[in-house]
């Protein structure tokens, strides 16, 4: 954000969604395998339906 590399990857106790895509946001370059906040945001928001992962089965709606 700004411009200014995340410094902290560490997951944390809670995350809400809102967080998550914030998480997701400031930490767009980081890979999800090597970044635990990043790969605890993207689990949190396939979790909320927010996202839906490649190679996930379509659903009909």
């Amino acid at each position: 954000m700004y411009g200014i590399p995340p410094t902290d990857h560490s997951a944390v106790p809670v995350m809400t969604v809102r967080y998550a895509h914030l998480v997701m946001q400031t930490h767009i370059d980081c890979p999800s395998l090597a970044c635990p906040v990043k790969r605890q945001a993207k689990s949190r928001l396939v979790e909320a339906k927010h996202l839906i992962p490649a190679g996930a089965p379509s659903t009909p709606a």
